[in-house]
């Protein structure tokens, strides 16, 4: 996979954090959803990893599938790369 395959997979993920943090971020920052740190971003990638299982073993899910469950995963790990580097010690 090179650079420009890389990009065009992850743009509908980039799409979907830009729409949710319109819904969601009329407030708040970001990184107010995560009052724990570390624990709280570690804590949302592994439920929507859960949740990817879960979707896995059941054929059709009411809600949100895989490749939606995916999205958000890709997006909750930027988050906490964000995160990291706003907090990564010198």
């Amino acid at each position: 996979m090179n650079g420009e395959e890389f990009l065009r997979l992850v743009a509908p993920a980039m799409l979907l954090a830009t729409k949710k943090g319109d819904d969601y971020n009329t407030g708040p920052t970001l990184h107010q959803y995560f009052p724990f740190g570390d624990f709280s971003y570690i804590q949302m990638i592994h439920l929507k990893a859960l949740r990817l299982v879960a979707i896995v073993d059941k054929v059709e899910p009411n809600y949100e599938g895989k490749l939606d469950t995916v999205y958000d995963l890709i997006n909750y790990c930027v988050f906490y790369l964000q995160y990291l580097e706003d907090h990564r010690e010198l």
